[in-house]
């Protein structure tokens, strides 16, 4: 609020109480006056404060609730991605490097699996990064405007990105009402919530005209509804220095008419990030015996390991499924949607998450906008104790690994080859591990 002050007279002590014979009227009906005129000029003043303080809160609304569209814009350079990556171009792609494919055809778990020994380490790029720029489209981001930690391990990944908006526009709001699930959550912060990113899967390391060039194959993400992406989730990359990589730039695998990629990101590795110190990759698994040795198999009479889904379970893109990753200091995990028997899987009309979202909360159908939204990613760091401090969920934040996957990790074997992790009532393979020993990878992981 402005600080008010008055050039009048009747400031001054001395004078308020001396009568003004020449209009007839004593003072004390002046400071009356005056009194109506300066609550008056408050409250315009302070109306127009709230007006202003509302115009900026929806102005930061509008800009959170236009972020993942935004994303995508860069993306894909200004929304030219389908025009300038084509074979005529002379950037050819076959259909089983669309990063959805896998999850649509469902053999996602055979084919990481297949490749953990017959593609190269992405050791290059190995590591926990933050994003410092994201530039495609005339259009750019940076850290000032979300948080992001990429977490790379030689094969699995878990990107994360969170918008900075949304401690402005939804945050407080579900902190003070104690909001502590999606059911909490009003239709509208429902919309709010769903503007953010996470997604997880295998990242195969290739070399094309002496460049590593690197592409994505997706097992869980928040955008994907089940239409896949049009263009492979391909791009060139250059190190700053190939023995100590500090940072590197990702660059999309076409360029336009100028020779010039449609988009950039670059990487800056966080601190405590390196993968000498740590690294670990988990997933899932989807071997219905590890399964029911768990207690948790529901598909008893399914013992074919080369498909995530069958005739008596959801399409793969709906099945239970989860990646942790760790390196250095850092950590992400990540959980696959959980849909409830009365939430529609029908996407025929949304083709990413905040559409669908949308739709869904228009129509009065909040089921199917929760479990759309219910997949649960997390950063955090080992120093810390386990604890989380960017998630998905906001109100998972500050709390322990551990609390949230209901339990410690517990290591089952001999050796680190053959050995599994049960960990939240499943068991995990293990698909990336520096430690030399079981009983080294025992010793770390006691600690979660």
């Amino acid at each position: 609020v402005v600080p008010l002050v008055s050039t009048s007279s009747h400031n001054n002590p001395r004078e308020t109480h001396t009568n003004n014979t020449t209009t007839g009227c004593c003072c004390s009906t002046s400071r009356q006056d005056e009194g109506k005129k300066l609550k008056w000029l408050h409250c315009t003043l302070y109306r127009n404060n709230m007006m202003n303080d509302t115009a900026a809160k929806t102005d930061t609304e509008e800009a959170h609730l236009g972020w993942t569209k935004k994303q995508g814009y860069i993306l894909s350079g200004g929304g030219r991605a389908e025009e300038l990556y084509t074979s005529d171009r002379g950037f050819p792609f076959v259909e089983t490097d669309l990063p959805h494919y896998h999850i649509l055809q469902g053999d996602t778990h055979a084919t990481f699996r297949d490749w953990t020994s017959s593609k190269p380490s992405c050791d290059l790029v190995c590591g926990a990064w933050n994003r410092s720029l994201f530039v495609g489209g005339w259009k750019h981001s940076s850290h000032r405007e979300e948080r992001v930690y990429n977490v790379q391990t030689h094969n699995l990944f878990i990107d994360l990105r969170i918008p900075k908006s949304r401690e402005l526009v939804l945050v407080p709001s579900l902190q003070k009402r104690g909001c502590t699930s999606l059911k909490d959550l009003t239709p509208h912060e429902l919309c709010l919530y769903a503007r953010q990113h996470v997604f997880s899967g295998f990242t195969v390391l290739e070399s094309e005209k002496g460049r590593p060039v690197a592409t994505r194959h997706h097992c869980i993400d928040w955008n994907f509804v089940g239409v896949s992406r049009p263009r492979p989730n391909k791009w060139w990359i250059e190190v700053d220095d190939a023995k100590h990589v500090s940072c590197w730039k990702e660059y999309a695998y076409a360029t336009d008419d100028h020779g010039q990629h449609y988009y950039f990101e670059q990487w800056d590795r966080l601190k405590d990030g390196n993968p000498k110190v740590a690294r670990l990759a988990l997933r899932l698994s989807a071997n219905p015996k590890k399964r029911k040795a768990c207690g948790n198999d529901d598909n008893d009479d399914d013992d074919d390991d080369d498909k995530d889904n069958n005739t008596c379970t959801p399409p793969a893109h709906q099945q239970k499924d989860g990646v942790f990753v760790l390196v250095g200091d850092h950590f992400n995990y990540m959980m696959s949607r959980k849909f409830t028997s009365s939430a529609s899987t029908s996407t025929s009309l949304a083709t990413i998450l905040v559409d669908l979202v949308d739709m869904a909360v228009s129509a009065g159908d909040l089921e199917t906008a929760r479990s759309y939204l219910s997949i649960e990613a997390a950063h955090g760091t080992v120093s810390s104790g386990w604890k989380l401090d960017c998630a998905i969920p906001p109100w998972n934040e500050g709390t322990e690994l551990s609390s949230i996957m209901n339990g410690p990790m517990v290591v089952h074997g001999s050796d680190i080859a053959s050995c599994s992790i049960e960990w939240g009532g499943e068991i995990w393979d293990i698909y990336d591990c520096s430690f030399e020993t079981i009983e080294k990878l025992k010793g770390y992981l006691a600690k979660v």
